[in-house]
Parts: structure tokens; sequence; C-alpha cells
């Protein structure tokens, strides 16, 4: 009966606890003057999924939201904030040049009308009309995937390959550019090193879109190094910058065209993908501070975070834990939460779909990237969220043993 009264009192001030950042946030965030969400007639849900899109993305560290309050209130010529913020992105990574985006995706039709210009204001004017100039993208089959319709809002096509045999045989005087994705589901016929050599033989300049391979920050600065011309990353989820923004980085003549091709500029094709020069100063300044956090520092904060989880599920009977570092070129923490079904009668299923009519809301990672097993993520969650959930989530166990 006490843990039943701790969870309630926990439940019931849940949402008044200050919104700490993650390791290397030196402040918290004053509470909002109203409640918008509840006027809206909104409720709000604990992220222990991730930084997915359709949750929000990541939550913003308290000087990157500093920083976009700062721009919010004091006024430059975009041009000179563009200039300068893009100068000192490209210092941090070691870029010819870089830009600030309305998100991975809008850097990709920047990237790609970029290439298939190249700064020919006839040819801008012209897109997503392709007649008579390099409108074909070369694509591996593997690397085909839900977001590549973005390289042909400016109006290209996509030219599947699966060899390097192939590359040579369908490069043509109306190849724009050589895409390639990392990381993929499927792996890679040619891998990035001989993709990028390849097309620096043919004389096609090469883009790679590494949206989500961050965290850790540092992954940014090992992906400029590789030697594509162009490479991209989504700015809301392991950077931990705007939602809504994005990079790209990599040539300075390509970077050039794809500034052309974004706004303010009347002619360009991405004229709708605005940058505030809130997500400006905030996108550079999430890349300064996920580089200032190294690996450990982050892990140390989300495996306190999920040593408070498994300590209110240490005394259920038939429940196992294990925290583990996913594969690939994000390193991302996650605690795997398993249960003897003999003891608990309820399927993983059934868990995921009570947690997200409990109040408060709990959301977990997506079965389709945890193979079906309740897994958390602390890249969203804050202090006090945890033991919360632990709360909740050992509530629900209960009730079905």
């Amino acid at each position: 009966m006490a843990r039943r009264r701790t969870v309630l009192k926990s439940i019931a001030g849940a949402f008044s606890l200050p919104m700490l950042g993650t390791a290397g946030a030196a402040a918290t965030m004053k509470p909002a003057a109203r409640d918008y969400f509840r006027e809206l007639g909104l409720t709000r849900f604990i992220n222990a999924a991730g930084a997915y899109s359709a949750y929000g993305g990541a939550r913003m560290r308290p000087e990157v939201v500093e920083a976009m309050r700062y721009a919010a209130n004091n006024k430059v010529k975009m041009k000179e904030l563009h200039d300068a913020v893009g100068e000192r992105i490209a210092e941090l990574v070691g870029a010819d040049a870089a830009m600030v985006t309305s998100g991975a995706t809008a850097s990709i039709v920047l990237g790609t009308a970029a290439c298939m210009t190249l700064g020919d204001e006839d040819q801008m004017r012209q897109l997503p009309d392709t007649t008579g100039m390099k409108n074909e993208i070369i694509i591996q089959k593997k690397h085909r995937y839900t977001y590549d319709r973005s390289l042909t809002v400016a109006g290209a096509k996509l030219v599947e390959v699966e060899n390097e045999s192939d590359v040579r045989r369908k490069v043509s005087d109306r190849t724009a550019m050589m895409f390639f994705l990392q990381p993929t589901q499927d792996g890679d016929n040619i891998p990035a090193a001989s993709y990028i050599e390849l097309a620096q033989e043919l004389g096609v300049p090469s883009f790679c879109d590494a949206a989500t391979t961050t965290p850790p920050a540092r992954n940014v600065v090992d992906g400029v190094s590789t030697g594509f011309d162009l490479i991209c990353y989504s700015g809301g989820k392991g950077l931990r910058g705007p939602y809504s923004a994005g990079l790209l980085l990599g040539r300075k003549d390509l970077i050039g065209y794809a500034r052309r091709h974004s706004a303010p500029n009347d002619i360009s094709i991405g004229r709708g993908m605005k940058v505030s020069a809130e997500e400006y100063l905030g996108m550079l300044v999430a890349l300064e501070a996920g580089l200032r956090v190294s690996e450990a520092d982050d892990f140390a904060y989300k495996n306190e975070r999920f040593r408070r989880i498994i300590a209110e599920l240490d005394d259920v009977p038939g429940v196992r834990t294990k925290v583990f570092v996913s594969e690939g070129h994000a390193k991302e923490l996650y605690l795997d939460i398993d249960w003897d079904t003999d003891i608990i009668a309820m399927s993983p299923q059934d868990l995921v779909e009570e947690l997200r009519n409990h109040d408060p809301s709990v959301e977990v990672r997506l079965f389709i990237f945890s193979g079906g097993r309740i897994q958390l993520s602390a890249t969203v969650m804050d202090e006090g969220e945890d033991e919360l959930v632990g709360q909740i989530i050992r509530g629900i166990l209960l009730s079905h043993a």
C-alpha cells in the first residue's frame, strides 16, 4: 500500500519536475507560466522511446533553448548570420563549408539541386523541369529507402546500380550525383570508400545521407572526414538541436550552390525551406555542446536513468533487465526488459498498450527497431521521469502476475 501511495504521489508531480538536460547541460529550464498543451486539450507523455520525429525529436539542451531565445530577441541580417554560423560549424567539424537547413530531407533536396545545376541561374529557374540538363542520380539498389523521394523533388531520376560495373556503365553526361545512404538495413554492395573513389574517378559529385548516425556528435566530424562531396545530418535527434533543423556539409562550391537554392532566394526550388535565426544559432550551439559531451559522460547520465528504473523492477518476480549499446554508427544506450510469461501473463504488445493508455502515458522503443522486445531509451527522459516510468511498469507487470 505504501508503494502505491508513492506511485500516485509521483504521478501527481510528474510534470512539475525541472527540465534538466543530459550530461554537459549546466542550467535548468524555468517552468512556463502557462500550460499551453493543457489549454489546447493535449495530453503530454513520457518519452522512453527515443528521438523519433513522430514524438517531437530529442529534448533540446538548455543552452540551445537559451541561444534560440537570444536570437528571437536580437536581430541581425540573415545573410550575415548564415555566413558566420556556416563558417563556425565548418571549423568545428573540419568541413570546407557548412549550412544549416530545415532538416536532413531539405539538405538532400538542396544538395541534389546544387549538383544538378552547379550555379547555372537559368537552370535554377527551370527546376523541377530538367529538360536538357543533368538529372540522373546513381543509387545502389540496397540504398533505396523511404526518404529517397527527396532526391526527386527537384526533378531528378534515380538510376539503380548493384556493383561497380553497373556504375561505370550507367554514369553518363546526364549524371548529376552519386548518392550513398549510411547506414543501410541490408549493407552495401559498394562500401563508402570505394563509392567515393569511384565518384572521384568518374568526376561525379558524391552525396551521403548520414542523418541518423548520431549520437555521438563526434560522428559528424568522422563523417566529414570520409571524403563525400556533400553529407547531411538531422539536427533535432542525436544532435539535440532544433527539431526542424539539419546540417549540410561539404565542398565549398556545392554548399554555395545549395544556399542559392534555399530561402530567401526567390528563384530557388527550396524557397519554402526557410531557416529562422533561432534555428541557425540553436543548431550551432547544439553542435558545440554535443562535441563537448563525451560518450562516457552521455552514457553515465543514461545509465543512471536506467539504474533507477531497474531498481523499481528488482523485486518483481520473473523480470529480467539488461542495458546494451546499439550496433551501427549511432551509439545509443537501451534498457531491455523481459519477463517469464509463466509468472506474468502478458505479452510485450499488451505492455505497450497499457503504457500508452496509462496516465501519464509512456512510449517505448518501436517494435520495428526493437525486434518486438520491450526496450527503453533515456535520450529524452528527464530526471524524475525515470523512477516514474519504473513505477508504472512495475505496477502493470504486478497486476498481471
